[in-house]
């Protein structure tokens, strides 16, 4: 009711009603006086910024998109003016010390030194300029309710907390809102900056400096990815380029945001080539770290980085190291993340040390009930267990591991429950059909299939359902089936994630192997195979074809030499190398 009152009143205030205005003011005035209080520590100040906000909104009032949402657009501008207030204290204090030391400055030295900090200071300007153009253009990239938390959490310094009173939603709703961006940030090749100057002390000139950079470093790899896209064939040449760019800039100061540029943006493109190049760098990054949580990072991508290059014994070594030092210096969670890593559990798998992993994770997994510990992160950590122990075929601890997952996984409201969820059915619905249970595999098959319905059902009458979640749920049905030999339900399932989105590129490859074990039908196996390469080959993240999993596909192994095949995914016939 506040909310529909609040757009009244604002209705009215536009028609010209001054009086409507008064209302709001006294509606909020004590928040708003309260948060700019908390914000600056300043009773009288806090008052002028309230009076200051008000005017301000007033003013915008036309520019409000959304009426619903005057009450968090009125204490974002609030927030606004508290940290400029703040700014401009620490500015004017700079300023005291400044003319305090000039006491005893020549003129003709102070004159120098004015001139050279006016210059330096239009240069940081255009800098940041350039710079705010960057995050816009960053955050147009991210959906609205992701875009609206990384804007008021970093450009506009709330905390999680604020941000989720604000916006009416929990503060785990906001966390994860900031992760899915960040990851989604990361994906696309991009970083805010703002994220790692966050906790180093850096001179502005020196910020200046490094901005520069990575800003030009950044443009030539926005550049590669574009050129990628279109001509595949190009990956090669441009990485090179781009290695060399970013190896000369190591020669320099090495700082976090050239490390994280090199570690997680250039060398991971350039294969086994690249995993060579960051093993020492982080390995020298992580004696360098300006705080514990950049070592993690380091450490961490040292461990994967092993592990990709199946040099099992330095990643198990390397991981025990990582895990021992973070019980010592992190939180849990991270002692959680360092002890789930599914990547290097393979490598204790290939040594036969899978029982010494489960012995770590076992130890990692007391940690979990531990205040801290939050629901994400506690359903994250068992998710990693279900699917290592089911992997390695330790199918009763696998299903204890599951039922503690589907015990943890208790906040249907969370954006996350569905996740957690799905993985632990999918999960049940594997090993079921490994042991042969087809009792249970068909009790499990059938929740989730007359799930699957109704959710269908609602979007065909026009009630709002997520689709991202029904395609996932359709294409994880219909792999399980497959790999469970049930060919023909198992292409109706992935028919289905394909009409949800086409460009599921493996969704594609499963129902070309589905169909022909099914069917032999040579005309549509070819087309959901060249579908599949299409949309993989012209990803340029991926340096591969699907041939290597063609070959390890058992539906393909009539036809792992037939022209056509190898034709569809890139590959000469008669042994050949890659066309």
């Amino acid at each position: 009711m506040e909310k529909v009152d609040d757009v009244q009143l604002i209705r009215n205030i536009l028609s010209g009603d001054d009086a409507a205005f008064s209302i709001l003011v006294n509606k909020y005035q004590k928040s708003v006086h309260a948060l700019a209080w908390r914000k600056i520590h300043d009773f009288h100040h806090a008052e002028e910024i309230m009076q200051d906000t008000f005017l301000r909104a007033y003013k915008k009032l036309p520019t409000l998109k959304n009426p619903n949402q005057f009450a968090g657009w009125l204490h974002v501008i609030a927030n606004r003016l508290c940290i400029d207030w703040v700014r401009k204290q620490n500015r004017m204090q700079e300023q005291k010390l400044v003319v305090q030391s000039l006491e005893d400055t020549r003129p003709e030295e102070i004159e120098a030194s004015s001139y050279t900090h006016h210059v330096s200071e239009q240069r940081i300007t255009e800098k940041t300029e350039r710079y705010h153009e960057l995050v816009k253009r960053l955050l147009e990239k991210l959906p609205e309710n992701e875009r609206a938390v990384v804007t008021l959490y970093y450009l506009d310094e709330m905390s999680t907390k604020e941000i989720g009173k604000i916006m009416g939603v929990s503060v785990n709703t906001i966390t994860s809102r900031l992760q899915r961006a960040r990851k989604r940030l990361r994906t696309d090749q991009e970083l805010l900056g703002q994220e790692f100057f966050g906790h180093l002390q850096l001179s502005d000139n020196l910020k200046e400096n490094i901005m520069s950079q990575l800003e030009q470093l950044r443009s030539k790899f926005d550049a590669f990815m574009a050129q990628v896209k279109s001509d595949p064939a190009s990956r090669a040449g441009i990485l090179t380029e781009a290695c060399n760019e970013i190896e000369d800039a190591l020669k320099g100061e090495i700082t976090p945001e050239l490390v994280h540029l090199a570690a997680d943006e250039i060398y991971p493109y350039m294969g086994k080539l690249g995993m060579e190049k960051r093993i020492p760098l982080l390995r020298k990054y992580m004696e360098d770290a300006p705080d514990n949580k950049e070592r993690f990072w380091a450490h961490e991508g040292l461990v994967y980085s092993l592990a990709s290059l199946e040099r099992n014994q330095g990643a198990i070594e390397e991981h025990s190291r990582l895990y021992r030092w973070t019980s010592e210096h992190l939180s849990d969670e991270y002692v959680l993340q360092a002890a789930s890593d599914m990547k290097v559990a393979g490598c204790w798998a290939a040594e036969g040390r899978i029982n010494d992993w489960i012995q770590l994770y076992n130890e990692a997994s007391e940690r979990l009930e531990n205040r801290g510990v939050s629901y994400h992160n506690r359903c994250e950590f068992l998710q990693a267990g279900v699917d290592i122990l089911r992997g390695n075929d330790r199918f009763d601890e696998a299903f204890l591991e599951i039922e503690k997952l589907e015990r943890a996984n208790n906040e249907p409201d969370s954006e996350h429950y569905f996740q957690f969820w799905l993985i632990a059915k999918e999960n049940r619905l594997l090993m079921y059909g490994k042991q042969e249970d087809w009792r249970r595999f068909d009790q499990i098959f059938t929740e989730m299939s007359a799930y699957l319905e109704g959710e269908l059902t609602k979007r065909d009458a026009g009630q709002p359902v997520n689709l991202s979640d029904l395609m996932w749920l359709a294409h994880d049905i219909g792999c399980c089936l497959l790999w469970s030999k049930k060919y023909n339900e198992a292409k109706r399932f992935l028919q289905v994630a394909i009409d949800l989105e086409d460009n599921n590129d493996y969704g594609h490859f499963q129902l070309a192997a589905s169909i022909w074990a099914s069917e032999k039908d040579r005309e549509k196996t070819l087309h959901h195979l060249k579908v599949a390469q299409d949309y993989y080959v012209r990803n340029p993240y991926n340096q591969d074809t699907y041939y290597p999993t063609f070959l390890e596909t058992p539906e393909f192994s009539d036809v792992r030499d037939d022209p056509e095949f190898l034709k569809v995914l890139g590959q000469k016939s008669e042994g050949n190398e890659t066309s």
